[in-house]
């Protein structure tokens, strides 16, 4: 079904709030190439904010809420969108998902509940590459991206030696997204709790600012840097009350002001829950529903060498695999135009592969993680993966010779 696009004039703003100089417009286009950074810590009312923004902006453009915690389904019906849950996609199943939604313009919403903290980050990053990766054809169809928590996504820190590598991914890659996402149509929003907790290079890339209450001093100082606040000014912040930030950036004000964020039309789920007192139980009674007996440990348990033979298991298994030649010719051609896509078929023609090896490498690539890529089909794009493109260094070339 063909179904016409509506697009928005130069000054096309929706109302935010109101400050003491009058009302707060959010200007769209100056977003779109902006982007926004909305902050606060927990109760500040930074999710309500971003609630509002899409209320406003979803009649404008095509948008996509990426929701960590599970708590804008509400919204997400409210505004026509399709639910996506990540958890029951596979990771490239979210990249042609992604790609599906910029061709025909559709709203949805990604639900990462219920993902461990990796999962969430691959998933995240293979989502927002789908999104990037749209074909140039695609780019009128604008998209505006709105992530809550992101420092969940694109933590500024990794927890473990072992997850640095799944955090390099999502930073990099929500990076890119907002760095070269203007000229692909892409707009992003993006709130988070504390901005030590999210990747500098992310916000970095943010040109307007929603700061909203803030307790913690290294918070307080990166907050007020972004505000040009002196010291004075930077206590401010820890006293606002919740719904109530300081706005700034071309989208928003040319100064710092502080304004009240309007309410929304949908309730926010993610509020505190009412205080429960504990059950009015004896200690044999809660024993006897914990069930402990059936818990007990039943003998040693010693980590064995699994976890370190992983590595090796998996480049035996993809050395073996018969499509390990042509995975990696297709590795060699999507190198130089990194950080670019190519289709399945032109690797077909460029590689003098039939399309049914080039699949079979794909997906052995994909498997592996060194490729972003989706499903079998005639419209199947591939790219080198976020992790390795760290570790290329960028070039002109856009496309296989």
């Amino acid at each position: 079904m063909n179904i016409a696009a509506h697009s928005f004039t130069t000054d096309a703003s929706v109302p935010l709030g109101r400050s003491a100089d009058g009302p707060l417009e959010l200007d769209l286009p100056r977003l779109m190439s902006g982007r926004c950074l909305i902050q606060g810590s927990s109760g500040a009312g930074k999710s309500q904010t971003l609630r509002r923004i899409v209320e406003e902006a979803f009649d404008y453009l095509t948008t996509i809420i990426v929701d960590p915690e599970g708590e804008f389904g509400n919204l997400a019906d409210h505004i026509g969108a399709t639910t996506v849950e990540a958890r029951k996609i596979a990771t490239d199943g979210l990249t042609a998902t992604a790609l599906r939604a910029r061709q025909h313009r559709l709203p949805l919403h990604l639900d990462l509940t219920d993902l461990e903290p990796d999962q969430r980050i691959t998933k995240s990053a293979a989502f927002f590459a789908g999104l990037l990766g749209a074909p140039r054809e695609h780019w009128k169809n604008t998209v505006l991206v709105c992530i809550d928590e992101a420092h969940l996504l694109a933590p500024h820190l990794a927890a473990s030696a072992r997850d640095a590598e799944t955090r390099r991914l999502g930073v990099a890659t929500l990076t890119d997204m907002c760095a070269r996402g203007r000229k692909r149509g892409i707009g992003t929003v993006i709130a988070t709790q504390r901005l030590a907790k999210l990747a500098s290079s992310v916000v970095s890339e943010l040109h307007n600012h929603l700061i909203g209450l803030n307790i913690f001093d290294r918070d307080v100082a990166r907050a007020a840097d972004l505000l040009g606040f002196g010291s004075d000014q930077a206590n401010l912040l820890r006293q606002l009350p919740a719904g109530e930030f300081f706005a700034f950036g071309p989208a928003l004000s040319a100064t710092p002001r502080l304004v009240k964020i309007d309410p929304t039309i949908t309730p926010h789920i993610g509020r505190t829950p009412d205080l429960v007192s504990a059950a009015d139980l004896s200690a044999d009674e809660s024993r006897a529903l914990l069930n402990l007996d059936a818990l007990r440990e039943t003998g040693d348990v010693r980590r064995g060498n699994d976890h370190a033979l992983r590595g090796t298991r998996a480049l035996d298994s993809f050395l073996l695999d018969p499509a390990a030649p042509a995975a990696v010719r297709i590795l060699a051609a999507l190198r130089p135009i990194a950080p670019n896509a190519t289709t399945a078929g032109e690797l077909a023609s460029h590689l003098a592969l039939p399309r049914e090896e080039i699949d079979g490498g794909l997906d052995l690539l994909a498997m592996v993680g060194a490729a972003d890529t989706m499903p079998r089909d005639d419209t199947r794009i591939a790219r080198l993966a976020a992790r390795l493109r760290l570790r290329v260094v960028d070039t002109p070339v856009v496309g296989l010779a």
